[in-house]
């Protein structure tokens, strides 16, 4: 039975007994992993602190052989991204970053790149409000990294740069084409939304969730990348709703 270490960030947990839990966790070394935490459930296991959702830690593990299930044997804590009170929009915003993740990430494939950008975007959420910025950054290069966002920066069918101009995303087709070539057909992306499309390939999300979007350019982001989103997992995410609810209350 193979033991081993790994940095990681727990993403869900769910029941297994009255005593133990299953965790979902995305990590570094080994992309997603499914364990038991044999009595994760009681109040004074050494495991039950660490292995609350939004949990970044480090931990040693070992696959049962025949199992799908690997078992945890311990954890040393790093930080909870989620804390003791987090407030209505950070819980909504990060509990929507992690379940984004567990669809994106494959079982025991490694993600280094994606792995990097959950992290990066919890601690950049973290130290600030969690602004749309962050929000749509974070959507953004969860796509472009597992393949999924198309090149918008010139007209499918004339060739003209629409790059930091307004065009019309032709979501099946994954093109752009500009106003002219469209006939107003497609998603519209205004420009200051597709300026910001510009920026979020060049910065950190660190530096980016200071940037002001404009309810117009959030809109339109918020409503592009969420059929995108739509199309290629099939569904829409639970997290969705609880995620919007909270941004129009704060």
């Amino acid at each position: 039975m193979p033991v081993h270490n790994a940095e990681a960030i727990v993403l869900r947990h769910y029941s297994l007994s009255d005593s133990d839990r299953i965790i979902v966790l995305f990590s570094r070394e080994f992309g997603k992993i499914r364990a038991v935490a044999k009595g994760a459930k009681k109040p004074r296991n050494r495991l039950s602190g660490s292995l609350e959702p939004l949990t970044h830690i480090r931990l040693v593990f070992w696959e049962q052989e025949g199992r799908e299930l690997s078992k945890i044997q311990q954890t040393e804590f790093i930080h909870a991204y989620l804390g003791k009170n987090p407030d209505l929009r950070k819980m909504a915003a990060f509990s929507y970053f992690a379940e984004l993740a567990n669809e994106l990430v494959q079982d025991n494939q490694p993600n280094h790149a994606l792995f990097r950008l959950f992290l990066a975007t919890l601690k950049a959420g973290d130290s600030r409000p969690v602004s749309e910025a962050l929000i749509r950054y974070y959507e953004v290069w969860c796509l472009k990294l597992s393949g999924l966002f198309p090149d918008y920066a010139y007209c499918s069918n004339c060739g003209k740069c629409v790059k930091d101009d307004i065009f019309f995303a032709w979501i099946q087709a994954g093109q752009a084409q500009c106003p002219d070539c469209s006939g107003g057909q497609g998603v519209e992306v205004g420009a200051p939304a597709s300026r910001a499309l510009s920026l979020m390939m060049t910065m950190a999300p660190g530096k980016f969730i200071s940037e002001s979007l404009g309810s117009e350019a959030t809109q339109n982001l918020e409503r592009l990348l969420q059929r995108l989103l739509d199309m290629h997992l099939e569904k829409k995410l639970k997290s969705v709703q609880i995620l919007k609810e909270a941004l129009e209350n704060e």
